[in-house]
């Protein structure tokens, strides 16, 4: 899609030009008419209606069709709140009503105010939408204490304690989440919403169950084939040679191989020779759960990135230090000042994994 100027210099105010650009594509070949739900709350509306509108105008300049879902006792208050800024609101009383294309001539709106937020969604989960935005003028998740909680994982245990006014929206995505594992759910702000939608870090909080990574010593124990192919689909390039993964150590793998950490052995550390997440996982906090799977619990590791790698600033905040050299960054995190050097050395001389171009 062509992007005109001045839509282009907003997004590059939310973000770096590659993430927003991987997710416009991503969210433009949805098949569904409807490439994820909003859910707002009366309070929302009232506080925040000219930002909500702010927002769905600006994505259905993207091409983008979002479903806004109002429900629950205030769901005719809220879509008034909305009609009195002008725009046109194409109504639909139930899920059966919903069109097969997208719309495109105003904003679709699912007025459902004989049921609750939970019920509401259990009709469009799974088979209609496979992305919801809970969209709330406190934006995401917090604590009691009031800290920030990125990612939520209903699967793990303790789990976090929250404010009682989030329990609500986690009790209705574990119900979601048990429909469908794969419908990617987030709480944010209308301020932040598009911030939340169009990078990598997000800006709220994401609800997942969680991944299952499964720690490996050998390649003979691992499915050689699928881990090739989520590091050539991850690095969009040919690994050069399958032996490669002979050096490997440590295997970390996603259980549906959507993401893998690969170390080796050094004397000074292990070296992270991979780390791949694949590009339909990518914004799903999976890089995050294989992160303090494979990394945090190594005393010493370090790595090397392409000088324009989008992920490098994410690295800088996991490592303890890192020195640009040419066409490398490399990172180090737990590894003695005396060694770095030369593992620094070792990063820049270390040939190149990929076919034609450094990974």
């Amino acid at each position: 899609m062509l992007l005109n100027k001045a839509i282009r210099l907003f997004l590059d105010s939310i973000g770096r030009r590659e993430e927003y650009e991987f997710y416009l594509n991503k969210f433009q070949a949805v098949h569904s008419p409807f490439f994820a739900v909003l859910v707002p709350d009366l309070q929302t509306i009232e506080e925040s209606g000219e930002l909500m509108v702010f927002d769905l105008d600006f994505l259905q300049k993207l091409g983008l069709c979002p479903l806004l879902l109002l429900c629950g006792p205030d769901a005719t208050r809220m879509r008034d709140l909305l009609d009195d800024y002008g725009y046109a609101l194409k109504v639909f009383e139930s899920p059966d009503q919903l069109p097969e294309e997208r719309v495109t001539d105003g904003f679709a709106v699912l007025l459902r105010p004989g049921l609750d937020e939970e019920d509401a969604l259990l009709e469009l989960v799974p088979g209609k939408v496979e992305r919801v935005h809970f969209v709330r003028t406190a934006g995401g998740l917090q604590s009691p204490a009031g800290a920030p909680i990125l990612y939520y994982y209903t699967k793990r245990h303790p789990l976090p304690a929250l404010r009682p006014e989030d329990m609500d929206v986690v009790r209705i995505a574990i119900k979601l989440l048990a429909r469908d594992p794969g419908t990617h759910i987030s709480v944010t702000s209308p301020l932040t919403l598009l911030k939340e939608m169009f990078t990598v870090k997000g800006a709220g909080s994401v609800i997942r169950r969680g991944s299952r990574v499964f720690a490996y010593r050998s390649i003979a124990e691992i499915q050689t084939d699928r881990l090739v192919a989520l590091l050539n689909e991850s690095f969009g390039r040919q690994l050069r040679d399958v032996t490669l993964l002979n050096r490997v150590s440590h295997f970390f793998i996603e259980e549906s191989y959507r993401g893998a950490a690969l170390l080796e052995t050094h004397g000074e550390g292990l070296y992270l020779s991979k780390f791949a997440v694949g590009t339909q996982a990518r914004g799903e906090g999976l890089a995050q759960e294989l992160w303090e799977a494979a990394i945090l619990p190594m005393p010493a590791v370090f790595w090397r990135s392409r000088a324009d790698n989008p992920i490098n600033h994410w690295y800088e905040k996991q490592a303890d230090g890192h020195h640009h050299a040419g066409r490398w960054q490399v990172f180090w995190r737990g590894v003695k000042i005396e060694d770095i050097p030369g593992l620094v050395r070792y990063c820049l001389d270390r040939p190149p994994d990929f076919i034609d171009s450094p990974e």
